[in-house]
């Protein structure tokens, strides 16, 4: 007698774990990136050792967690969302996740590293109460554009430069 496995469990879970979707049909084009590649820990910025090594819980697992969440979504959606209201003792000014400044901020306690771009769109992330962090984005005008190797610009991609805990890049 032949066996019937139209309703093995086995089966279904195999067909059930098989991936549903396909890079057309996904939102990952919308989605925003991080490039760590500009990071500079020789200010008085922090180091990912640093964020690791804090007491309490770890701000480098915090980070992590708040990137995982931030790249559900384009970074023109962190400019727009705004922030819970700071604790006790703050303003209680709501602040948007993302803000982008422009320029390299004239109230700085950080000074524009030599190895980043002058024409670049400086701005911070918002992660916590006091902790940012600082880089910058490249103008729209290279939305569509590709570098010399035909490289595509992209314009949905925050490149940090600092890890500020102390929120020391836009000094108010």
């Amino acid at each position: 007698m032949a066996k019937n496995f139209a309703k093995a469990p086995r089966k279904d879970n195999f067909l059930t774990a098989l991936p549903q979707a396909c890079i057309d049909d996904s939102d990952i084009a919308s989605r925003c990136k991080f490039n760590f590649s500009y990071l500079e820990t020789n200010q008085i910025g922090q180091s990912f050792v640093d964020w690791n090594t804090m007491a309490g819980n770890s701000k480098l697992v915090k980070l992590m967690d708040k990137l995982k969440d931030f790249t559900r979504e384009p970074l023109s959606h962190w400019t727009q969302k705004r922030s819970k209201k700071e604790k006790k003792g703050g303003r209680g000014k709501r602040q948007s996740y993302l803000e982008i400044y422009g320029e390299f901020p004239t109230r700085s306690a950080f000074k524009h590293p030599a190895h980043v771009p002058e024409d670049v769109l400086w701005g911070r992330f918002r992660i916590d109460n006091d902790t940012r962090l600082a880089g910058f984005v490249l103008p729209e005008k290279y939305k569509f554009s590709q570098d010399k190797s035909a490289n595509a610009y992209c314009t949905n991609t925050f490149y940090i430069v600092f890890l500020d805990e102390n929120h020391a890049f836009y000094l108010t």
